[in-house]
């Protein structure tokens, strides 16, 4: 910050900091004298050549409390910009003037001191109660299931499927839809775009890993051949309603489209039916979907493939598992403005996410409705992110973990050659270096955390504690 700031500090509810700020004399004086040079260049008068105006001009014309006013704009943004950038303080997001413009108008006066009162949130100071010595029930993989699991994947990828003469979908049926995004303002025709979007959709209830495509199951089972339905705004599911999915399944919303209201929603088509087929395991399979000629061999390299995947697997378990712990533990009151930066962020994740499960094109849009009902669920999970960083960052300082200057000048290397090269130029040093700094310590503690806690581990099959 400007040596010649004077700033007091109060901390405020929920991550904020108040601050009294005093604004030298001499400060001020300069920003006048600033403004009064602009306003001689700039001001057009009669008689006078352009740039040349004389300040007793300039003052007859615009008044003095007009010149104050242009000079305290200048002061008001160049005082925020030197606080803002003041390390120690660690400002988040924009200071918010708590005196009100006019009454700071009436205050300020060249030669004389002016004091701002402000406000701005901050990096929030989290508290952990415990977070070490704990023990932590996690569930893991198993081996076996996953084992099952990837022959079944494979069945289904070697099955075929037959049309069915029934017309109304049921579980276990595949259904072949089409989805229609809403119109864009009424400029689709002008897309060189294909608006409809054609694929299967298995009506499993097992499809948990893949929540956009389960949430459009419960639609879909019921609709006969030909008939379209509005993609309800709920499709996301919303957790919190607990007992009320069962009335939401008989919601309007699982209706046909409105004519008028349902205009602005993704729609579904049920184009037709089909039945999977899937193929015996057995050597000629084996033979089939991979490159050997028995199952007992097909099994053995899968059980090599999926013992690498159950420890990577079981791995994130006990990290996801620990962190879960240490939000319990943890007292924390985030500040709005990282919240609402973690929140854009959570958005276009799941954006992303949603186009990639429906194999949709990047350029889908959806409805402002139905991004106002996923809003809770991004808000959550933007929250359930910051307290986990938090946490990790506190117990890092707690134990005074270090990044050796080698280590970080490395992992900076690293991701400077998986950017491309105008993407590295623009990248801010000091920013990059704190950015890199900040992952590797969260890395270090979580290690640190895996070292120092145990986990009650639970299987389908057995229940046993393990000291890591």
């Amino acid at each position: 910050m400007a040596s010649d700031l004077q700033v007091k500090t109060s901390p405020r509810p929920q991550s904020r900091l108040a601050l009294e700020v005093v604004v030298p004399a001499e400060r001020c004086q300069r920003s006048y004298d600033k403004a009064m040079r602009g306003l001689c260049r700039t001001v057009r008068l009669p008689g006078f050549r352009p740039g040349r105006v004389p300040r007793t001009a300039v003052l007859q014309q615009l008044g003095a409390r007009q010149v104050w006013i242009t000079a305290l704009e200048q002061l008001l943004e160049d005082t925020a910009r030197d606080v803002l950038n003041d390390e120690d303080l660690n400002l988040l997001g924009k200071l918010q003037l708590q005196d009100s413009f006019d009454a700071l108008a009436q205050q300020f006066k060249p030669g004389e001191s002016l004091t701002l009162n402000m406000e701005a949130d901050v990096r929030p100071s989290a508290m952990l109660k415990a977070y070490r010595d704990l023990e932590v029930e996690v569930e893991e993989a198993s081996g076996e299931a996953m084992l099952a699991s990837a022959l079944e994947q494979r069945r289904r990828e070697a099955s075929t499927t037959v049309p069915l003469e029934r017309t109304t979908a049921e579980l276990g049926d595949v259904a072949v839809i089409k989805l229609l995004p809403p119109p864009r303002d009424g400029l689709e025709e002008e897309s060189p775009l294909p608006r409809e979007r054609e694929l299967e959709v298995d009506l499993e209830e097992r499809l948990e890993e893949d929540e956009t495509v389960a949430g459009i199951v419960p639609l879909i089972v019921g609709m006969a051949v030909g008939e379209t339905r509005a993609l309800p705004e709920e499709t996301k599911g919303d957790e919190a309603d607990g007992e009320d999915g069962e009335a939401e399944n008989s919601s309007p919303a699982r209706q046909d489209p409105d004519p008028e209201n349902g205009t602005n929603r993704v729609s579904i088509t049920l184009c037709g039916l089909k039945a999977r087929r899937l193929p015996e395991l057995d050597d000629a399979f084996a033979q089939k979907v991979s490159r050997f000629s028995t199952m007992a061999e097909l099994k053995e390299a899968l059980g090599r493939e999926i013992d690498r995947q159950v420890q990577e697997e079981n791995k994130e378990s006990r990290q996801d598992a620990l962190l879960n712990r240490l939000c319990e533990e943890m007292d924390v009151e985030l500040p709005q403005s990282m919240v609402d930066n973690e929140m854009e962020v959570v958005k276009e994740d799941r954006k992303k996410e949603f186009i990639r499960r429906l194999g949709l094109s990047p350029d889908f849009t959806f409805s402002d409705k139905l991004l106002q009902q996923l809003e809770l669920a991004n808000l959550e999970e933007a929250r359930r992110r910051l307290q986990r960083n938090l946490a990790l960052e506190t117990v890092a300082r707690a134990e005074q973990l270090t990044v050796a200057e080698t280590e970080l000048e490395d992992r900076i290397r690293t991701l400077r050659k998986q950017l491309k090269a105008g993407q590295a130029r623009k990248l801010d040093s000091r920013k990059l270096h704190a950015f890199v700094k900040t992952g590797l310590l969260r890395e270090k503690a979580m290690a640190w955390l895996e070292e120092h806690n145990t986990f009650k581990v639970r299987t389908a099959m057995v229940e046993s504690s393990v000291e890591p």
